[in-house]
């Protein structure tokens, strides 16, 4: 699993700087970035907010989560959904259950089917994957 410390890492060779190339520009120490490198430590907000400041073309959501996708000009991975395939909300049947698949538009009640994950797109083309627990 992919740490902070890795993002990190990323973000120095994505951007081709070394080490103290990358303290001098965030107003630290070396060893503090050899520390956060390592995962000896772990970043303060302070140091996630300025990072952020100097490199605002990552996403916050990546940097501090791990979170797709990694900058913000990246396409998210639901862009290649066909728009026929969407359903709005405001033409879904207030009948709807769990057991209902939607497909084309049309909804079809079929027994036994349950919801494996859900896609919402925002208006800033972010988006939340939703699994059932």
């Amino acid at each position: 699993m992919e740490t902070i410390k890795d993002r990190l890492a990323h973000i120095l060779r994505a951007k081709n700087l070394t080490a103290s190339q990358f303290a001098e520009m965030m107003e630290i120490q070396p060893s503090n970035v050899s520390h956060l490198l390592n995962g000896r430590n772990n970043p303060s907000l302070d140091f996630l907010i300025k990072l952020k400041e100097i490199f605002p073309e990552y996403s916050f959501d990546w940097i501090i989560l791990g979170k797709k996708p990694i900058t913000i000009n990246d396409p998210s991975p639901v862009e290649h959904v066909e728009e026929e395939n969407i359903v709005e909300f405001e033409d879904l049947d207030q009948n709807i259950n769990e057991n209902t698949v939607i497909n084309n538009n049309i909804t079809v009640n079929q027994p036994n089917v349950g919801v494996k994950k859900m896609i919402v797109v925002y208006d800033d083309n972010t988006f939340e994957v939703i699994t059932p627990r």
